[in-house]
């Protein structure tokens, strides 16, 4: 996305980013006050410049210098642009400006063919459709089920594979592989009888949780693949660390495994 010279177009993706922020916020500006809005919030909460010398009384000179101020930001930086217009109060976009944005961002970044979509007002790495759908149904799954560790370590597995500029991909493993193992623990506690011990809490395995209904040869073949996400994610392992634990991780390998983990939470609350 680089852009060269200020105010001067980048590639498409960007282009097209801005042109979905102008039409939005001028199609709903009737009082013409919107740019300088966007902008003098910007600037004091995203931007942190000063704002004594913004073009607050000109709409479009207001509408101009934003346009620099985005054209000249890094590409990971873009996307916490958007994010903040979505999410915080202070960027003094109107709410339906937001439902605009958010009904068209994804459909403008599947046709621009980005790395990422929009996903609870975040933007989340995309792979494929199937990959995407799994980890947020998983992360919808915790939260139905109002498994607070399950949600927590999730939620952190999805933001270190969102970070921006660099994923984090190690630590988005060690996270799913927690988020599994605290969804593991309940569904075995499902199967503990009264009076006996609770259930165990069990990292890179389901055995405990087979009882549920997982057939035998499908059991093994899941513990395998959380065998190998446990000793990626740097986690000890029977109480020693992990030689493999500490070199470079395969990013399509993390993609995969967190993915699976997802796709293993949902199965197993299932």
């Amino acid at each position: 996305m680089e852009t060269g010279e200020r105010g001067k177009s980048g590639t498409a993706l960007r282009n097209s980013l801005w042109n979905l922020l102008f039409r939005v916020v001028s199609s709903t500006d009737f009082a013409h006050i919107a740019w300088t809005t966007v902008l003098r919030g910007a600037c004091l909460s995203y931007f942190r410049e000063p704002i004594d010398e913004l073009p607050l009384s000109d709409n479009d000179a207001s509408r101009l210098a934003l346009k620099n101020l985005f054209f000249d930001l890094p590409d990971h930086r873009l996307y916490d642009l958007f994010e903040f217009f979505l999410q915080d109060d202070h960027a003094g976009l109107k709410e339906m400006d937001r439902k605009l944005i958010r009904r068209g961002l994804n459909d403008l970044l599947e046709r621009e063919g980005a790395n990422v979509r929009l996903y609870h007002d975040r933007f989340r790495p995309f792979q494929d459709v199937l990959g995407f759908d799994e980890v947020a149904q998983a992360v919808e799954t915790v939260r139905l089920f109002d498994m607070a560790a399950a949600q927590r370590h999730m939620e952190t597995a999805v933001a270190y594979l969102s970070r921006r500029p660099e994923p984090s991909f190690r630590e988005a493993i060690r996270e799913s592989v927690l988020a599994v193992a605290a969804v593991a623990r309940e569904v075995a506690a499902r199967e503990v009888r009264k009076g006996e011990e609770e259930a165990p809490l069990v990292v890179g395995s389901v055995a405990h949780a087979a009882a549920a209904g997982i057939p035998p040869d499908l059991s093994r073949g899941i513990d395998l693949l959380l065998r190998r996400a446990h000793v990626l994610s740097g986690l000890p392992i029977d109480g020693v660390d992990s030689p493999s634990g500490e070199g470079p991780v395969d990013p399509r390998e993390a993609h995969f495994l967190v993915v699976f983990a997802s796709s293993l939470i949902v199965y197993l609350k299932r």
